[in-house]
């Protein structure tokens, strides 16, 4: 199973995921990075500001496959839940 990576970026701060997570495609990975949003923004609370966050995905030779910004999972939640 192919393995990912999680980066978190916030303009000039950049986390590196240095453990990855297996994934069994790109979707997956993708479906893995808005539950981690979801997580730290449910822990660190909703009044941090995640405007500027967003989580990088990497494929497991450490290219971009996706960037996901946090205000886009945000408003889609926000949307769901009415």
């Amino acid at each position: 199973m192919p393995l990912y990576y999680f980066n978190l970026r916030n303009g000039h701060l950049h986390v590196l995921d240095t453990r990855g997570e297996n994934c069994t495609n790109p979707g997956e990975a993708l479906e893995h990075a808005v539950v981690a949003v979801l997580d730290l923004t449910t822990r660190e609370g909703r009044f941090r500001n995640w405007a500027r966050w967003a989580i990088e995905i990497e494929d497991e030779h450490r290219r971009r496959v996706a960037t996901l910004p946090f205000s886009l999972v945000l408003k889609s939640h926000a949307t769901e839940d009415g």
